[in-house]
Order: structure tokens, then C-alpha cells, then sequence
């Protein structure tokens, strides 16, 4: 039997057990050459114990690739989740054996190679993984990207936008509000059209097998529409992240980019601008649902690189055009109905054009994986935080007809300055339009478009539709 060479990290008490079974046994085959732990009051035990190497964490695939290691022992019972599951990560990637001791399972007699014993009961199907697995060994993946919900509002966007940068495609759509956003795109060859729900574990399974990076959209956007049914509103957008983290973990994808939403901030205005470090203080389902998703996703990313972003209040024309968000209700109630009601009106947000928001996945994807690992970035631009009372004047500039009805009763009590700062220094990220220029655009498609009539009483009719939610 082959000598494993092995690091172990953690020299706590579950370590240092360890140490005394592989030196007092000669018939485990291993060999131990390594400690890393950080407490670095340990290490001078490690040292003693006869570890050629102690060092912390932080090392791991440097001391991996310099002293040949074989094998990833990881013996510790007192850290949280996610930084267990950053170091089984880590060890998968640089296709080592690992085990994963637990305070359940503390006995090297009894462990197995990684069968993902800190994962979630829900996860349970995943693969084994060793050095006969390479995790990213696909010869047929080719960069294609699975963006789900990518018939929608900023799906169509974002999936225009992959396709014109020269990746394969793969959008999974139930197609709930029809197939505007895509129809021109359905005989690209670079595109693989799915008919399905982010709730089915099989259509989840069919469309991620040998996909590179996933980008997940799909979900019940908006408080008014969870608001409608409160427990499918937890199916869709909080079950169904789990199926998808277990298909990304069993697939090893390289990355999975998650639409969260600024809402989480939910009523934190105090005359500062909230970073993706402030304390979140939801006060809506939707909102939660997101918070919800986030901590799964990270806390669960055994075999991919998370990044979730934020979403500033989006607004813009599409292809599948919504209705529903502030600044586009408010253009197409000043065309219509000729007056825009404002409740409240002090309430801050902050807004980003639904183009800005693909590019920001595309962004992500496109960066090294080091920087954007693990990283929450909210999306926007500090220059677009305005007040509903200011994005009702913006939009009476464009339409001076347009009369404003302020409602003094707020009917929604969000209200939050955030800043992008993050996305600037890490992406280099910043956005193209402004408030004016999407109003201009939205206004130019609806006006000139030949069947004016009908098309204005359609989107009357979806507008009315989200009015009535």
C-alpha cells in the first residue's frame, strides 16, 4: 500500500488524536508531513510532534503543490460551516484525497475520502469525490454558461449579451410570461432552449450537466408578487436554490452567480450609504426568501465558486418588458393615464438599468475566480440613488404633461442609500445609463412602435395586472 503524504489541518484536540493513532499504527499508510492551524500558539505542538512543516490555513496549496502532498486531513470541530466547507473546496481543487473528521466521526479508523459529511441531509447524493474525480476534467464544456430564468426581464439581456461575447448558452425558462425576450434568438447555435421550472430536480439536472458557470435569475421577483401566495413564494425562490446548490456541488461547476436583491436592506436609512457589510433588516418576504438563499448558497458551496448580487431597483425596456418596478410604472402611467400617484415620496432607493445588470453577471463570470469568490456586491451606481419624489420629476421633465398626486401614506417602507464601491475596485465595474436616458428609451419604444393602439393596450393590460397584485 502506497504512503500517503498527508497534511493535517487542525491541531486541536481532534487533531492531536489523530497524530497519536497514524504514529503509534504503521498499517494506515500515511505519512504526516504537515500541520496548519490558526492559532498559532499550536504550532510549536505540531512541530514537536514531528510535522516537517507547520503553518495556517492560508498556505494550503502552496505547501500542496511544494511538498507533494497526497492527501487533505481536516480535523477540526469548532469552526463554522462555511469555513469548513472554504477548505474542502480548496483541497477538491487541487484534486486531493480529503477526509473531513467530525466530533461524530473523530476516528481515522472509521472515516471515509470526502463523501461530503458537512453537508446538509439534502445533499446526500453527492458523488464521492477522489483523485480518480477531476473536477473539472469536462473536455465538452467550452465555457457554456446556464442562466435560468434567461427569457426574462434581464434574462434576455444578459443572454444577448453571452451570445455576442462568444459563450454557449443554456437558458432554463418555464416561460411564464411568454417568449418575447428570446423568440429572435431560438435558431442561434450557440443557444439550448429548456422548457422548464427551476423546481424540478430533473430539468435542474438536465440543463446544468456540462455547463462551466451558472447564473441563476429565476425567481418571484418583487414583494407584491410574493406577497400573492407566501409558500410558493418559498418553493420557488428559496426549495429551489436548494435543489440547485446540490446540482452545482454534484456537477462541479466553476461558478454559481445568484441574483439577490438591495431589498434586504430593507428600512436601514440613517443618512449613510449601506455596504455590502451592513446589517440587513429585511421587511418583506421577498426579501428574506433572499437572505434565506445567500446563507445557503454560501454556506453549502462545496464544489463551486459563489457570488451573489445585489440588485438595485432595476428599471429599463426589454424585450419582456415588467411594469411593475417604479420607474417604469411611472412612465407608462404618465403615457396612459396622463398622472403618476406617489406615496410617501421621501423613501431612498437606489436604481440600475436592466443592461447594467447583465453586464454585471457577465463581469462576474468574466473575473478571476480568486477575486470574486465568496463576494457579495451590491449593483449599481452611487450617482442613481434618488428618492421616489425625485424619479416622479425625472420622468414629469420627459412628459411635462405628466401630473403628480403625492399620497402623504407610505405603502412601502423600504428606504436605503447604498453604495458601489465594492464592484468598482474588484470588477472595475460601472454602469452606462441613467434614469433620463432609460425613460427616453422606454418612452421611444412604446411611441414609435407601427401598432400603437394595440400596443399601448397591452401594456395597459400588464400594467394593470401588476397594479392589481
Amino acid at each position: 500500500m502506497k504512503t500517503l503524504r498527508t497534511v493535517v489541518i487542525g491541531l486541536g484536540k481532534l487533531g492531536m488524536q489523530l497524530t497519536t493513532d497514524v504514529n503509534n499504527d504503521n498499517n494506515l499508510g500515511i505519512e504526516l508531513v504537515c500541520a496548519l492551524d490558526d492559532d498559532t500558539n499550536k504550532h510549536d505542538y505540531g512541530l514537536s510532534s514531528g510535522y516537517e512543516v507547520v503553518d495556517t490555513t492560508e498556505s494550503l496549496e502552496n505547501l500542496i503543490d511544494k511538498l507533494d502532498l497526497d492527501q487533505v486531513i481536516i480535523a477540526i470541530t469548532n469552526a463554522n460551516q462555511r469555513f469548513l466547507n472554504e477548505l474542502v473546496y480548496r483541497s477538491l481543487r487541487r484534486e486531493m484525497r480529503t477526509i473531513c473528521l467530525t466530533s461524530e466521526h473523530p476516528s481515522i479508523y472509521e472515516s471515509e475520502y470526502f463523501n461530503v459529511p458537512i453537508v446538509k441531509k439534502n445533499l446526500s447524493k453527492l458523488q464521492e469525490f477522489n483523485t480518480n474525480k477531476k473536477i473539472n476534467a469536462k473536455s465538452n464544456q467550452n465555457d457554456t454558461i446556464l442562466v435560468t430564468g434567461g427569457a426574462g426581464y434581464i434574462g434576455n439581456h444578459l443572454v444577448r449579451d453571452l451570445l455576442n461575447s462568444g459563450y454557449k448558452v443554456v437558458v432554463l425558462d418555464y416561460l411564464y410570461f411568454g417568449s418575447n425576450g428570446l423568440e429572435d434568438l431560438m435558431n442561434n447555435k450557440n443557444l439550448t432552449f429548456i422548457n422548464g421550472s427551476i423546481e424540478n430536480i430533473r430539468d435542474i439536472f438536465k440543463s446544468i450537466d456540462n455547463v462551466k458557470y451558472v447564473i441563476a435569475l429565476a425567481a418571484i421577483v418583487g414583494d407584491p408578487a410574493c406577497g400573492i401566495d407566501a409558500e410558493n413564494t418559498m418553493i420557488i425562490n428559496y426549495e429551489s436554490t436548494k435543489i440547485l446548490v446540490e446540482a452545482c456541488n454534484y456537477f462541479g461547476v466553476e461558478k454559481l452567480v445568484f441574483a439577490s436583491s438591495c431589498s434586504v436592506y430593507g428600512a436601514s436609512y440613517n443618512g449613510n450609504f449601506l455596504n455590502e457589510d451592513s446589517d440587513l433588516n429585511p421587511v418583506s418576504l421577498y426579501a428574506r426568501t433572499r437572505i434565506f438563499s445567500e446563507n445557503y448558497i454560501f454556506d453549502n458551496a462545496i464544489n463551486y465558486s459563489p457570488t451573489v448580487l445585489r440588485l438595485s431597483t432595476v428599471f429599463g425596456y426589454s424585450k419582456r418588458m415588467r411594469f411593475d418596478l417604479v420607474v417604469n410604472l411611472f412612465v407608462i402611467k404618465a403615457l396612459v393615464e396622463k398622472k403618476i400617484e406617489i406615496f410617501g415620496g421621501n423613501q431612498w432607493r437606489p436604481f440600475v438599468h436592466c443592461q447594467d445588470v447583465a453586464k454585471a453577471f457577465k463581469y462576474v463570470v468574466q473575473t478571476d475566480e480568486s477575486i470574486v469568490r465568496n463576494k457579495i456586491y451590491n449593483v449599481g451606481n452611487e450617482n442613481l440613488n434618488f428618492t421616489i419624489d425625485q424619479v416622479g420629476n425625472i420622468v414629469k421633465e420627459i412628459l411635462p404633461d405628466t401630473e403628480i398626486i403625492n399620497n402623504g401614506e407610505i405603502d412601502d417602507p423600504r428606504n436605503y442609500k447604498v453604495s458601489f464601491q465594492k464592484i468598482e475596485n474588484d470588477l472595475d465595474y460601472t454602469t452606462d445609463f441613467d434614469i433620463t436616458s432609460g425613460v427616453e428609451n422606454i418612452i421611444n419604444e412604446v411611441t414609435h412602435n407601427p401598432n400603437l393602439k394595440s400596443y399601448k393596450d397591452k401594456i395597459y393590460s400588464n400594467y394593470l395586472t401588476f397594479k392589481d397584485l
